[in-house]
């Protein structure tokens, strides 16, 4: 054609669409150089990063996330890992207080689902399932807790896995109906 640009019609480069799935994946690393807070005039900032806390665990300098998925004829799968480094938070100085060291953390989530609703044989068998998603659920695959210790290796009651992540590992089936 003149001016150079491509043919009219025809399907976009890389051939026909619409007969493959769909995939994702996408990594990110967070790298904390500073994390200083400041609560009032004429006090310290807090320097997180080296065992100054607002709450009840430190922060970490590094997190890295890794989600990804597929899909393709109605069925698919979703993972989410989740890694934070290890912190610490020191004590006050109080003759009760404690520093604390903070575990690394590695949470691993992972979903499993069909669309009934695409599967036109199923369907025409039982039309209910129009509309249907099932899905397998896994949350904290691994069943990772993080260990909470004081200077002593010891862990402090409040910081007791039971206490702080009572659920644990959870797998569960979900069904969705649209409407």
């Amino acid at each position: 054609p003149a001016g150079g640009g491509a043919p009219a019609g025809g399907p976009p480069p890389g051939g026909p669409g619409g007969k493959g799935g769909r995939w994702n994946l996408s990594v990110y690393h967070t790298w904390r150089f500073s994390d200083r807070v400041k609560i009032a005039d004429g006090v310290p900032e807090l320097d997180q990063l080296n065992g100054q806390a607002l709450t009840a665990g430190g922060v970490p300098r590094h997190a890295i996330e890794a989600e990804g998925g597929m899909f393709k004829n109605g069925y698919g799968f979703r993972l989410k890992a989740e890694w934070e480094a290890p912190t610490r938070v020191d004590g006050s100085g109080a003759p009760t207080s404690s520093d604390l060291r903070f575990g690394s953390t590695f949470d691993v989530n992972l979903r499993i689902f069909a669309d009934l609703g695409k599967n036109a044989d199923l369907v025409a068998k039982m039309p209910f399932l129009k509309g249907t998603r099932l899905a397998l659920v896994a949350e904290n695959l691994l069943d990772s807790r993080q260990k909470v210790t004081d200077r002593n290796g010891l862990v402090p009651l409040a910081y007791q896995a039971g206490y702080r992540e009572p659920q644990g590992r959870v797998i569960g089936i979900d069904f969705r109906k649209m409407f």
